[in-house]
């Protein structure tokens, strides 16, 4: 499984604007062929370059696994109709909190979300995913999907997580949760991380010792 350095646009975001499950990934419109080529030989999936909502921000307005992508209600209906023909069912979240990436943190065993949200909107989410569900939070805090980054191998989560959060969210997810940075010390792995069970692509101000963190979290040796 490999682990590259990259950034999105000159920026060391990465996870900020893209998103990855185990079927595809989805990156902004506009981004250049050779890029989109190193993120598929490295997550192994095809990527998109769509935008949601006309903006760039895909990784704060996506979540969602291999059942389903949940993308925010301001998606346009052009970029829903490209999503659509993905291969993996879209659903539409009507839900004032937009920043979905930012609030849902799952891969195909499970799903945390914050608690803070509706239980209809929690309901509709546990519904698309088709997993087990608790709601939860990350120090104390509740964007859990800001907070921290999964996939189907492990979590690495801000360095501020609890020990009994650590252990409800492992139990969840069905994966081991681990404490890390990225990009030189960022506490928030989602920034600088898109990552499936194939691969890992990382910002480029990572340091050595970041990335043996992510090799070991997520398996990428």
């Amino acid at each position: 499984m490999p682990v590259i350095l990259s950034d999105v646009f000159g920026d060391p975001n990465v996870g900020i604007f893209s998103f990855a499950n185990e079927r595809m990934a989805i990156l902004p419109a506009g981004m250049p062929p050779k890029k989109l080529a190193n993120f598929k030989e490295t997550l192994g999936v095809e990527p998109y370059g769509i935008g949601i909502a006309e903006s760039r921000l895909v990784g704060i307005y996506v979540t969602g696994n291999s059942n389903a992508t949940l993308v925010p209600y301001i998606t346009t209906r052009e970029e829903l109709k490209v999503l659509r023909k993905v291969g993996v069912p879209v659903v539409v979240l009507k839900e004032n909190k937009t920043c979905l990436g930012n609030i849902v943190l799952c891969n195909d065993y499970g799903a945390v979300i914050d608690p803070r949200l509706k239980p209809k909107t929690v309901k509709a989410i546990v519904k698309a995913l088709k997993v087990p569900h608790i709601t939860g939070t990350v120090g104390g805090l509740p964007h859990v999907g800001a907070l921290a980054t999964a996939s189907n191998n492990g979590v690495l989560a801000n360095p501020m997580i609890k020990e009994g959060e650590k252990t409800r969210i492992s139990e969840v997810l069905g994966v081991p949760v681990y404490a890390g940075t990225v990009n030189s010390g960022v506490p928030y792995p989602k920034s600088g991380l898109v990552v499936n069970s194939k691969g890992a692509v990382v910002g480029y101000h990572t340091l050595g010792s970041e990335l043996l963190t992510v090799s070991s979290v997520f398996k990428t040796d």
